[in-house]
């Protein structure tokens, strides 16, 4: 109770009951492995949750995932989905994690062992959404994490991806991995002359070169 910045009276009132939709509705489930050494046990014939387990799992903890993920049906999500989502997440668990908190706070730009990684992963290409860049990827060996086909790849992939990365939970962090490089490198691909793109876009989809996008107002900029 010292530890809880709730106090003892929420642990009182929930004592000796199965809480876990309480708690997972007001706590990350990283919680669970930041603390883990309190654990003091574990309910005789609980199944054991992938969450905290095997790197790339789909959660059974209530409200963890997409409904779609947990067993709902849903018009908008198919197997490819669930595919890129745990390629992703393992990729997020196994490569990220591990020193986000460290350059998150160090303020560390990514080096370029860290972008090639990104890039040769497919994890920079499917941050752009559906477009001409996917078709590339093949084109360089890059396949699309969860084996999607580029024609086959939509917003919902995208979107999943982006919120795979949002779980590290380092804003600063997570901009460094392709904030800029996600709103420039389309219009490169849509834009720039054939050249641009036959020289400079298979260095930018490998990670071994690095783009943003600068914007000049009358009276701002970015």
């Amino acid at each position: 109770a010292r530890l809880h910045p709730g106090g003892s009276q929420i642990i009182e009132q929930y004592a000796g009951q199965d809480v876990t939709g309480v708690f997972f509705e007001l706590h990350r489930k990283d919680v669970v492995a930041k603390y883990a050494k309190l654990r003091v046990g574990r309910l005789e014939g609980a199944k054991e949750d992938g969450a905290l387990g095997e790197v790339g799992a789909i959660s059974a903890v209530p409200f963890a995932e997409i409904p779609a993920f947990q067993g709902q049906n849903s018009p908008y999500y198919r197997e490819s989905h669930k595919r890129l989502l745990q390629a992703v997440r393992s990729f997020v668990q196994t490569e990220l994690e591990p020193i986000a908190e460290s350059a998150d706070l160090s303020g560390e730009y990514p080096d370029l062992e860290l972008r090639q990684k990104l890039g040769k992963s497919g994890m920079f290409g499917i941050r752009l959404g559906p477009g001409p860049w996917l078709k590339a990827l093949g084109s360089l060996g890059i396949k699309i994490p969860g084996d999607v086909a580029p024609e086959d790849f939509d917003y919902f992939h995208e979107m999943i991806a982006h919120q795979e990365f949002g779980r590290l939970g380092r804003p600063g962090f997570i901009d460094s991995l392709g904030a800029g490089y996600g709103i420039s490198v389309p219009a490169i691909f849509h834009f720039g002359s054939d050249e641009v793109k036959r020289t400079l876009g298979p260095q930018l989809l490998m990670g071994d070169k690095h783009s943003v996008l600068s914007i000049s107002e009358p009276f701002a900029g970015s």
